[in-house]
């Protein structure tokens, strides 16, 4: 293997490996953002669910989804 190659190779490496913890650091994130958001909704009072136009039993189901779940 040349020099140039195996140069070449170690620069794809680093990059994927700088992708995925990219990846993985965005989708953690994500799941974090869900879980406060759907916390925050089953915490509203109903006077303010009926003002966004859903319900006690919408609001409760939302918030029993799974953080992984969009």
């Amino acid at each position: 293997m040349s020099a140039a190659s195996s140069s070449a190779q170690a620069a794809r490496y680093v990059h994927n490996s700088k992708a995925v913890k990219n990846s993985l650091i965005h989708r953690i994130s994500r799941w974090h953002v869900n879980w406060r958001t759907r916390r925050q909704l089953a915490r509203l009072p109903d006077f303010m669910l009926r003002d966004i136009g859903i319900s006690r039993v919408d609001a409760e189901q939302e918030a029993r989804k799974p953080f992984w779940t969009e």
